[in-house]
């Protein structure tokens, strides 16, 4: 079944800062409670992510006059007016410093403002290509989870790579996060690179114990074939490998990328 929705006449969109993933969070609570389904993006960003895209993305600029530890992205459409998305985000904004959640934020006013802005967001992981190695982790948690596994997993490490600068950012709304890590400064980036999987092995072990999954929105591959089937039952490996054979039986669809070549 096919449902289709009115395009929108209103579009909203705010950049707000925020001290804590956990203000973060009670956010988008807050958005989602005002907001409900006119909510349509919800956005989380690290300062360190957000300060290699204003640098290394053409025309890129912060939009705030001074710089906090976490950044939000909110995304509002209605059906019915501009002017409606423009006063439910002020509404919802209004209630958030009321709240002590937001430091500063800012409301667009056109949509080169809003393109403005997501386009920072969609280029930040381009943006850490001139910094040099990056170990990256595309993995989820339960939403209410993500500031448990974001402080949890920048603890571990810093504690594994002193000075690694830690690139995270995502969909807070669906729990999807992007765990960059940039090499620290001066650092050898093949030898960074080189301990990629020990750094795969802290961060999913996380990831696993905040009942997440490794791979998010980009799917496992070969990537993480191997490490699938370290983490999951050999019950649940074997009837994906029955799956596969009722749609390939001659096992010529994309072969050993999800799974293993078949063992039968």
């Amino acid at each position: 079944m096919l449902k289709l929705f009115p395009k929108p006449r209103g579009h909203q969109v705010a950049f707000a800062a925020v001290s804590t993933p956990e203000k973060a969070l009670s956010l988008f609570e807050l958005a989602s409670n005002r907001c409900a389904s006119a909510l349509t993006g919800f956005e989380l960003m690290a300062r360190m992510a957000f300060d290699f895209t204003v640098r290394h993305t053409e025309g890129a600029r912060d939009p705030l006059a001074e710089k906090y530890p976490w950044y939000t992205l909110i995304d509002i459409s209605t059906s019915d007016s501009q002017q409606s998305a423009d006063t439910m985000m002020e509404a919802l904004l209004e209630e958030a410093f009321e709240q002590g959640l937001v430091e500063d934020a800012v409301i667009t006013k056109s949509q080169g403002e809003i393109d403005a802005l997501w386009h920072m967001r969609n280029t930040m992981s381009e943006a850490q290509k001139p910094e040099g190695g990056s170990i990256k982790h595309d993995v989820s948690v339960p939403v209410s989870a993500i500031p448990a596994f974001l402080h949890t997993a920048d603890a571990a490490v810093m504690e594994a790579i002193p000075g690694a600068r830690i690139c995270a950012f995502g969909h807070l709304g669906d729990g999807n996060i992007h765990y960059n890590i940039s090499q620290p400064e001066g650092a050898d980036k093949a030898a960074f690179v080189g301990r990629w999987g020990e750094i795969n092995g802290i961060v999913h072990a996380i990831v696993l114990a905040h009942q997440g999954s490794i791979s998010a929105e980009h799917g496992i591959g070969r990537l993480k074939r191997d490490e699938l089937a370290e983490i999951r039952e050999p019950i649940e490996i074997e009837l994906m490998h029955r799956i596969k054979r009722v749609f390939d039986p001659a096992g010529i669809m994309n072969p050993d990328k999800v799974l293993k070549a078949d063992p039968r």
